[in-house]
């Protein structure tokens, strides 16, 4: 019987990995590495184009956009994701707030694993989906 790896079963919680069947998250294991963070660690900066996504294990991170907080984020979030599809600059400056463990991939090895992990795609492009739909009823809600 295998032991069950750790870093699999944290994948498996985050929202974007949990439609991945197993084979699928211990692939994307394979080009995940650990990460311990200080706070005040800049994961993202608005404007600049990213080349890694984060996935939060634990600790935290508040989002900016603007110089504005919009957000704050915390284990079995990601980070960075959207700029790994489009290499487009980023979105919002995400920066820790406590000692933060994360997973980070890097965009090459993510893009590589996209044209072989549908799965993956699929849970990328709904999770953006959610993001933007959140975005657009508070955008709603705001102007009401």
């Amino acid at each position: 019987m295998r032991k069950p790896d750790p870093k699999i079963a944290r994948l498996a919680g985050v929202s974007l990995f949990r439609s991945c069947s197993r084979r699928d998250l211990e692939r994307l294991g394979r080009i995940t590495d650990h990460l311990s963070l200080e706070p005040g660690t800049v994961l993202t900066d608005q404007g600049r184009v990213g080349r890694q996504c984060y996935v939060l294990i634990d600790g935290g991170a508040d989002v900016f956009v603007g110089g504005a907080r919009v957000a704050t984020v915390g284990a079995g979030s990601s980070v960075g994701e959207m700029s790994l599809l489009d290499h487009r600059p980023q979105s919002a400056t995400v920066v820790t707030t406590a000692p933060t463990q994360a997973y980070v991939i890097d965009s090459r090895a993510f893009n590589g694993i996209l044209e072989d992990v549908p799965t993956l795609a699929r849970a990328l492009l709904r999770e953006l989906s959610g993001r933007v739909r959140d975005l657009d009823l508070a955008r709603t809600s705001a102007s009401a």
